[in-house]
């Protein structure tokens, strides 16, 4: 399936995944840089991989985001890798993509045709509505500016404040916001979060969140109803 990559917002490159080990939520394909890769992004890359001890922090500040052309914003637990090696400039580039959810690869990989992703009044995002909700649920959750005084406020914690996050689909009626999460000691997959949009953080466990076990447990119990809705 065809793919954009993404570094912050600006689009670096394409690619055609593949399916590798699905065991282990492997995805991979030739990387097309765009211009842009060559002139922001590419140094960091071979930066990375000429040390013996890759800086992970440097690499993840690059905010790599891959868009299945579907819509769909993958969440790996694994991370991508660009493989560009600058004493190889005219090898083809590679990108690994590793721990994507299964279910992702079944129904959009490995069914013929793929199964729709979203059904209206749900829509997929674009990269600027991605970021642009990720943020904003950073800033309700008061996880952006964090200080001292935070040790004497965990019991008023958000549910979210220590979890990892990808914004997944939203609602175009309202401000109800599909996200991916990851959280040790939490055996959910999704999060459905009502932004407020105050751009500060919220209290009383604002901003408004229910939980999902599953992508499959989202489209039965609120998509698929929220469709009948639509169309009455």
């Amino acid at each position: 399936m065809k793919a954009k990559i993404f570094s912050h917002h600006q689009l670096i490159g394409t690619t055609d995944l593949q399916v590798g080990d699905k065991a282990i939520g492997s995805l991979f394909g030739e990387f097309i840089p765009t211009a842009l890769y060559s002139d922001k992004v590419q140094r960091h890359v071979w930066r990375f991989w000429q040390t013996n001890a890759p800086d992970y922090q440097k690499w993840h500040s690059l905010w790599l985001n891959v868009q299945l052309e579907n819509g769909i914003f993958l969440f790996p637990q694994g991370g991508y890798s660009i493989d560009d090696i600058e004493r190889c400039p005219e090898e083809p580039k590679r990108i690994d993509i590793v721990g994507v959810n299964h279910k992702i690869i079944d129904d959009f990989f490995l069914t013929n045709p793929p199964r729709p992703f979203t059904e209206e009044p749900w829509v997929e995002l674009n990269i600027e509505q991605k970021i642009g909700f990720e943020n904003e649920l950073k800033k309700e959750l008061g996880i952006e500016r964090q200080s001292f005084f935070r040790f004497f406020n965990q019991r008023s914690k958000h549910v979210l404040s220590d979890a990892d996050f990808s914004a997944f689909c939203r609602d175009q009626r309202n401000d109800d916001v599909l996200f991916e999460i990851r959280k040790q000691g939490l055996d959910k997959q999704f999060a459905l979060v009502h932004l407020t949009w105050t751009g500060k953080k919220e209290k009383n466990n604002y901003p408004y969140t229910t939980f999902c076990a599953d992508f499959d447990e989202f489209k039965h119990s609120i998509m698929y109803p929220d469709k009948v809705d639509w169309e009455d």
